[in-house]
Order: C-alpha cells, then structure tokens, then sequence
C-alpha cells in the first residue's frame, strides 16, 4: 500500500472517531455550555478532514476528469452535505431555531454513516489490517456483527426513525440496533409505540441479517451475480456453515437463504390468518404477520405489541405457528438441510415404488433432535405445575397447557411470552435461568451453550460414571479435542454470566435474581425480561450489550479471535498428579 493510500485512510478513520465522538455528545442527557462548544468544534475539525482527503485526492489525480466521473456520488455528497453544513450552522446561530438545530444532528447522522461506509470500504480494498482479519474466519465474524450494529445504531437514531420524530438516545439506538442483530429481544422502549413504520422495517432488517449472517447474505449476493469467491472467502464460508467440502458451499448457500425465505414465507401466510381477526386491518394484519414471522425464525422475540404475545394467550393457530417457527429456526441450517433430504429421499422412495438406499442422518442432527425434544417436553412439565396456582391460574385449563408449551419453547431460544414474567415464583426464574442457559443448536440463530454442547458434556459424564477412556454417544466416539472444547465453553459461558451479573448487582439497584435472570436472557441471546430492562442505568445497559454480542457470536468464536494463534512449541513437559475430591 502507497503513503498516498496511508494517508487517505488515516483522514477517513480520524474523520469516523471524531464525528461519533461529536454525535455522542450532540445526543448526551448532559448539556453543558463547554459541551455545544466542543461539539461545534469537532463539527468543524471533521467538515475541513472531509474537504481536505477530497482535494488532496483530486490533487494527486493523474487525469482529474475521469477521477470526478468515477467519484461523481461522492463529490455530489460532498457538496449536499457542505451546502447544509453551512446553512443549518450559520443560519442556526442567527435564529437558534430549533428546526434548524435537528437538521444539525440529521446531517451529522447521514455524514457519519457515509464516512462509515466510506471507510469500511477503503479498508476492505486496501488496509493491511482488513485483510488480516479476512483471513481470520473468527475476526471476520466478529467485524461483520460489528460492522451492522454501528450502522443500525446510527440509523435508528434518526428522527424518522420513531413515531413522534423525536430521536432516540445513543444507547436506547446502540442496545436497540445490538438487541436485533443479535436476534435477543430485550428492549429499553417499546417496539410498538415508539418506533415509526421506517424504524420497524430497520429493525426487522436488522433482524433478518442477524439471523442469516451478513457474510452469508453477501456471499450469496456473489453468487447470484455469478461473481467468484477467492479462496480465503471460500474457507470464511466453510467455517461459518460448519462446512469440509468447499465445493459444496454454493449448494449450501443457496439452500441456507432459500429455506429461510420458504418457512419465513409459510409462517407469514399463517399468521395474516391469525392476526387478521384481531388487527381489524387487512395492512396491519399483513405487516404484522411479516414482522412476527421473521423475528419467530430468527429467534429474536421482537413483537409489535406492547405486552409481546399475551393478548393471543389463547389463539391456538398463532402459538402454534410462532412455536414451529421458533424450533425450525433453533435447530440449525445444518439440521434443516439433512432432515430436507432424508424427507425428500422417504417420498421419492414411496413414489418410485423401488427400494432406495436410506439418507443417513449425521449423529449431530439425532443429538439435537433428541435433546431438543426432552428439552421442551421438560420445560412443559416444569412450567406448568410451578405457576398453575400463580400466573396460569385465571386462564382456562386448555390456555394454561398451551401456555406452558409455547413458554417451554420460547424459553430456550426466543424472546416472545404469552404470561406475564413479572408474576412469576422466584423458583420458576431459576429453572427457566437453567433453560435459557443450554440454549439451542450449534449454528442456529438461537443463543446459549447449545444442546449439542450439553450432549456431549452428558456423555463425558456418562463415561466417567461408567468408569470408561471413551466418551460415546449412540455408539459413536467422540474425540477429546470436542470434549474439551465442550467444557471450555461452559466455563468460558460460565465466566460470562458471573462476570456480567456481579457487575450488574453492583450498578443496579434490584433483586438478585431478576438481575441474574436477565444476564443469562442476554447472553443466551434469549430475550425474555423479569420487567427491569428499560430501568437499567447507563452502565447497565452497556453490560447487557456486551453480553448479548458475546452471545450471539459466541464466546467460542470471541476467544479465537483475540488468540495469537502461534503454532505449538513441541514440548512435552514431566506428568503430574493433583488431588481431587
């Protein structure tokens, strides 16, 4: 890379840390005089950076013409922005109109997430340090969840945004934009009411990406403009997907984002029958069903209504339909594309009248179909007893067995409720606290240690009962390598929830369990709440944010990234001997 490129890339991202700086505080509670005077002048240093990496480019430019040609957007932006830079500062100086003050903060808010784009894509092509991390499958994954969550944030905080224009705070966007990539749920304000149409649709974007993944979304976009995927993408890809033949990638891909869209879709046609009786709007039962639908499989537990799901307690097609969406979308691509073809080959063999050869499902798709299935039927008996006298107790006895299943669904993997959690017995929080915990499976959009992660702890266990070398599970041995990642997962998961909850207890004044309750909802990427979200302090909410992205990537995946990984030194040190017991 030139001194030149260097350059450029240092004004561009010097440009990025000073405008969010000065958004920070142009949106801060505190508002101090030497706070507008700071703003300004930061507005100011980033307006003469903007002005500045423009020209020096142009300058540098061997043919300036075709440079302004294939720059031409930028130029034009550059020009919009200057215009509205000027008038709304100097023209809000004269009349300190307050019309004029938010379109101040609207044009800080576009600039930022143009420079935002304008540097991700510079480092993309040219900085060193981009490309370093593409070759890190982990850092990728980190960066990309990175990547959209800034923008959502910057997004969510335009008056647009919201129902009544009035832009919502840094951290309200931040844990907003971080709560949907990271398809969790938790909310700080009401979806339903503070939110506009514009602001629904971001977050049901975000949503969507977060669940896919934006680099498989992006690579899929290569694929249907049949553009190719140099060979670092390819194993980016087979690392996300869990996939060893590369040459099956595309197949896959196609497979993933296709039977998304399908069940998303068939979820969509059920639930505008299901809401169209209550919306009383054949519009709003639409849209409705759309947002519902994707925020069920994607495991997100976004709702449209103020008190999430409760108001169709009762509705038999809807709970359903939301619980067949929340499991689909638990269970892991992986899981779905084998069940796909062992289903295709059953009916294929039943039509063609003639003995074909079964699909073999793999041993991890009859773990998390096993364990999932206990799981919810344990949840089912679990629920039901501990609140029939409590939350369950004025609803009719078939409202109260549905309630009890879509909660033991719901628990694990999504954030939506058809009882009031406020209500519940201490006892019911902690069981529930030991569900959100195990989570879903591996590779799924749902959060957690995963179920594949308690199977073969399960079967470590069992093996040392059995006083067995091997760890076996349907016959099959597993290697110690998988063994030893599975107990550092739940040490490392462990660590986190321990870590986030003293923190917690000690900015928050509230009960101990309701604290715990919701730092394992966020890390499992759960998304239920025992009604203290939107109370939490400032330091609070950062602690949630973190925990809920540390969920959703996966503590696995965080602790790879960060490692130098350094080839093994070769030695073998002396054995020794530490008692136990």
């Amino acid at each position: 890379m030139g001194n030149s490129e260097r350059t450029f890339n240092r004004l561009v991202s010097a440009m990025l840390f000073l405008s969010i700086v000065s958004l920070f505080l142009e949106y801060g509670l505190y508002q101090a005089s030497w706070i507008k005077v700071a703003t300004n002048v930061l507005d100011y240093i980033v307006f003469l950076l903007f002005v500045m990496e423009i020209a020096l480019r142009l300058i540098g430019a061997k043919y300036r013409w075709i440079f302004i040609r294939q720059n031409a957007f930028e130029l034009l932006f550059l020009l919009l922005f200057l215009t509205l830079f000027v008038y709304s500062k100097y023209v809000g100086f004269l009349l300190e109109s307050r019309r004029l003050k938010n379109l101040s903060r609207n044009i800080i808010v576009l600039r930022n997430i143009f420079i935002l784009i304008k540097l991700f894509v510079r480092l993309r092509k040219f900085n060193t340090l981009m490309q370093r991390i593409t070759r890190n499958p982990a850092q990728s994954v980190l960066f990309s969840f990175v990547t959209v969550i800034i923008v959502g944030t910057l997004l969510l905080m335009l008056p647009l945004s919201t129902s009544d224009r009035t832009r919502l705070g840094f951290i309200d966007s931040l844990f907003t934009s971080t709560s949907a990539v990271c398809v969790t749920g938790l909310i700080v304000v009401d979806t339903a009411t503070r939110f506009s149409a514009v602001g629904k649709i971001l977050i049901l974007i975000l949503i969507q990406i977060g669940g896919l993944g934006i680099m498989i979304l992006s690579y899929f976009g290569t694929f249907v403009f049949r553009r190719t995927l140099s060979v670092e993408r390819k194993l980016m890809a087979s690392y996300m997907l869990n996939e060893q033949d590369m040459s099956a990638l595309v197949g896959s891909m196609k497979s993933i984002v296709l039977s998304t869209f399908i069940i998303e879709g068939t979820g969509f046609v059920l639930l505008w029958a299901a809401f169209r009786p209550a919306t009383g709007s054949e519009i709003s039962a639409l849209s409705h069903a759309a947002f519902h639908s994707v925020s069920a499989f994607c495991n997100a537990g976004f709702s449209l209504f103020t008190d999430n799901l409760a108001g169709f307690k009762s509705n038999l097609l809807l709970n359903l339909t939301v619980a067949a969406l929340i499991i689909l979308g638990g269970l892991s691509f992986t899981v779905l594309m084998e069940l796909y073809r062992l289903t295709g080959d059953r009916i294929r063999g039943i039509y063609s009248g003639r003995y074909r050869k079964q699909y073999r499902v793999s041993l991890n798709t009859r773990v998390v179909l096993l364990v999932s299935s206990i799981l919810i039927l344990l949840g089912v008996i679990i629920i039901y007893p501990f609140e029939h006298r409590n939350s369950l107790i004025e609803y009719p006895l078939g409202t109260q067995y549905l309630a009890a299943f879509f909660q033991s669904v719901t628990l694990r993997t999504a954030g939506f409720n058809t009882i009031p959690f406020e209500a519940l017995n201490r006892y019911t929080y902690l069981v529930m606290v030991l569900f959100m915990f195990i989570g879903g499976a591996s590779g799924s959009t749902a959060g957690g240690v995963k179920v594949n992660t308690v199977a073969i702890i399960g079967g470590y266990v069992r093996s040392i009962l059995r006083n067995r070398d091997d760890v076996t599970i349907f016959n099959q041995t597993l290697s110690k390598d998988l063994v030893n990642r599975a107990l550092f997962i739940v040490f490392v998961y462990a660590g986190v929830v321990f870590t986030g909850t003293l923190i917690l207890s000690i900015s928050e004044n509230a009960a101990i369990v309701p604290l715990f309750f919701e730092v394992v909802s966020a890390a499992g990427t759960v998304g239920l709440s025992a009604g203290i979200t939107s109370s939490l302090s400032v330091t609070g909410k950062i602690v949630i944010i973190a925990l809920m992205f540390i969920g959703r990537v996966g503590p696995l995946t965080v602790v790879v990234s960060l490692s130098p990984g350094g080839k093994s030194a070769g030695i073998s040190y002396p054995r020794g001997n530490i008692s136990l017991g």
